[in-house]
């Protein structure tokens, strides 16, 4: 198991954990709404979709997913049930967040979240859904949340604190 950072991150008394991938890609968004920050105006900044989506991201890992991470409308069925993800929540429309969670253990791990090139479109090759179900069955990403749990020392990760909505 690996031992808990050096400084835990706990919303609503769960422990967040970041997936290297996600956290790469929030990193990413992050660090393009401080650049943007610089250079647009206010106005146009808090307009800005990147800003925003940052903005959705933070919001959803900080203060949504930690009031329930197992609210019936994170629930997916069939290959994916053991997962939970999470739409809107000023999300753009063919966004998807993706986590796994221990109860027992009060631990999120924030997964996924997709790019521009890998958005909601079902049956598409590319659909997010699609996309999310072959990085686990490549094992791109822990096919639950011990095996994810477990791994995050594996892959020399140390989780990263998920900023606040005005960070972003």
């Amino acid at each position: 198991m690996p031992s808990p950072p050096d400084e835990e991150f706990r919303y609503n008394g769960w422990l967040v954990l970041l997936w290297p991938t996600f956290a790469r890609r929030y990193e990413e968004l992050r660090a393009e709404a401080r650049r943007l920050k610089t250079t647009l105006s206010p106005d146009d900044y808090v307009q800005h979709p990147m800003v925003k989506l940052a903005a959705a991201i933070s919001r959803l890992v900080t203060r949504v997913v930690p009031q329930d991470p197992n609210a019936p409308e994170y629930r997916l069925r069939g290959s994916l049930a053991g997962f939970r993800r999470a739409k809107g929540h000023g999300l753009p429309p063919r966004y998807r967040l993706f986590w796994v969670f221990s109860s027992r253990r009060k631990i999120i791990i924030f997964l996924y979240v997709n790019t521009e090139g890998v958005l909601r479109k079902e049956g598409d090759k590319n659909d997010v859904y699609a996309v999310f179900e072959r990085l686990v069955r490549r094992g791109d990403i822990g096919a639950d949340f011990e095996v994810a749990y477990a791994r995050l020392e594996d892959l020399e990760s140390t989780p990263i604190r998920p900023e606040g909505e005005t960070d972003a």
